[in-house]
């Protein structure tokens, strides 16, 4: 039986800076709808810019991201990946859904981006990541 797990990747500005009360509430609500919907990834938030990597059923995460896109608390979004994928990288985490808080965190998202890295927007996606990385050795 063929799988329909899709995986999608942006990177956005934010529109207005969230708190720490703020962004704990978006995080708690997200994860949990993305861990009673079997959805995978990480959020990033460094800086003025997000990261979010999804995965999961493409039923599922389509709506999802439609949402995510419409959302006023960013703008600027870049579309890094839209696919089919074989392999759930962040299936592995134990909330399904986390915030990057760690180097290994890190370390995932590279993975990930690597694993794609056949795609012709890799070289932008190397410079996007940038400021995320830069915050990797603090």
């Amino acid at each position: 039986m063929e799988n329909n797990y899709y995986t999608i990747c942006y990177f956005s500005d934010e529109t207005t800076s969230l708190n720490k009360n703020d962004m704990e509430a978006l995080f708690n609500q997200s994860s949990s709808f993305n861990n009673a919907n079997n959805i995978y990834g990480i959020f990033l938030h460094i800086a003025g810019k997000y990261l979010q990597i999804l995965e999961g059923n493409k039923a599922v995460i389509d709506p999802l991201y439609a949402r995510i896109v419409e959302d006023s608390r960013h703008k600027n979004i870049y579309e890094v990946f839209n696919k089919k994928t074989d392999n759930l990288i962040f299936k592995k985490y134990n909330s399904k859904f986390s915030i990057v808080k760690t180097t290994d965190d890190l370390d995932d998202i590279n993975n990930y981006l690597e694993s794609n890295r056949y795609d012709s927007r890799c070289d932008k996606l190397s410079r996007l990541l940038a400021p995320f990385l830069m915050f990797r050795e603090a």
